[in-house]
C-alpha cells in the first residue's frame, strides 16, 4: 500500500540525529512555571515526530537545526528544580516537541528524577512508544513518573488532515496506552478535540474504553489555543476548529 503521508518514526529517527548528541538534547529553556496540574515547571524541548498544523510549538518543531542548545540531563534536572522549588512546585516536566526522542537522554534524566521529590510528567504523542515496547518495559523501574498521551484527532482520516503523517500510525498512541497499562506504567489519555464533534470524541473514548474502561476517568479533552502563530498556520491550510480557546488581553476564555 501506498503512503500517503510520512512516517512519524522516520522522523524520529531523522530528527534525533538533529536533537540529540550522546546523553545531550537541545532545549530551549530549562524551568518556567506553568499552571498545568495546578502548577507546574516545565522546560523546553527541541524536536518533534510530527507537525501538526495547528502546534502551538513554533521554532522547536519547525526549524530544530537553529533552535535551543545541547543540555546534559543533570542540567535540564537541576534547572527544573531550580524553578520548581522556587515556586513550590512538585511536577516537573518538559514540553513543545516529543518527549520520548533521545531515550538515554530522558532515562538519564529519570534517574535523577526517582531520587528527588518530583514527579515527572512526560508529553508524548505515544508514536515512539506504540511502535517500542520495548521503551514502554524500560520505563516500568520509575515510580516517579506519569506518562500523558495525547491523541491527535478522532480517526486516522481526521488525524492525517491535521498531522499531515500517514493515517498508518493514528493507532500508535492507543498501542502505548495499551504497552504502558499492561506493564503497571502510570498514564493517562488526552484528546485534542478542537477539530471533533460529539460522534468524534464518543469514537475515541470508545476505542479507549476497549483498551481499558478506568482510562476514561483520567481522559482530558483538550481544545488549542488561538496564539497568532496558531491562527497564521490554520489559515495557511484552512483549517478551523470547531471549538478552541481564543485570547484575552489577560486571559483567555473558551468559545
Amino acid at each position: 500500500m501506498t503512503s500517503r503521508g510520512y512516517d512519524p518514526i522516520v522522523l524520529a529517527a531523522a530528527t534525533e540525529k538533529v536533537v540529540v548528541d550522546g546523553a545531550r538534547r537541545k532545549y530551549v529553556q530549562l524551568g518556567r512555571p506553568l499552571r498545568f496540574y495546578g502548577g507546574t515547571t516545565s522546560a523546553t524541548e527541541v524536536g518533534c515526530n510530527l507537525r501538526c498544523k495547528f502546534c502551538f510549538s513554533d521554532k522547536p518543531v519547525w526549524k530544530p537545526k537553529k533552535t535551543g542548545k545541547f543540555y546534559t540531563p543533570q542540567e535540564v534536572f537541576d534547572g527544573l528544580a531550580r524553578s520548581a522549588r522556587k515556586h513550590g512546585h512538585k511536577i516537573i516536566s518538559a514540553s513543545a516537541s516529543e518527549g520520548t526522542i533521545g531515550r538515554e537522554h530522558l532515562m538519564q534524566l529519570l534517574d535523577l528524577v526517582e531520587d528527588s521529590e518530583f514527579v515527572y510528567v512526560l508529553e508524548t504523542n505515544g508514536m515512539i512508544l506504540g511502535n517500542d515496547p520495548d521503551y514502554v518495559r524500560a520505563l516500568t523501574k520509575y515510580t516517579r513518573l506519569h506518562v500523558r498521551v495525547s491523541i491527535k484527532g478522532d480517526s486516522p482520516e481526521k488525524y492525517h488532515e491535521l498531522t499531515g503523517a500517514d493515517p498508518a500510525s493514528y493507532g500508535l498512541p492507543y498501542t502505548a496506552l495499551q504497552h504502558l497499562i499492561n506493564a503497571g506504567v502510570s498514564c493517562n489519555a488526552c484528546l485534542m478535540a478542537s477539530f471533533s464533534d460529539k460522534d468524534g470524541i464518543q469514537q475515541v473514548r470508545a476505542k479507549l474504553y476497549q483498551i481499558h474502561p478506568g482510562i476514561l476517568k483520567s481522559l482530558e479533552i483538550e481544545r488549542i489555543t488561538m496564539f497568532p502563530k496558531v491562527v497564521e498556520r490554520l489559515e495557511k491550510y484552512g483549517l478551523t476548529p470547531i471549538q478552541a480557546m481564543h485570547l484575552d488581553r489577560r486571559s483567555s476564555r473558551a468559545v
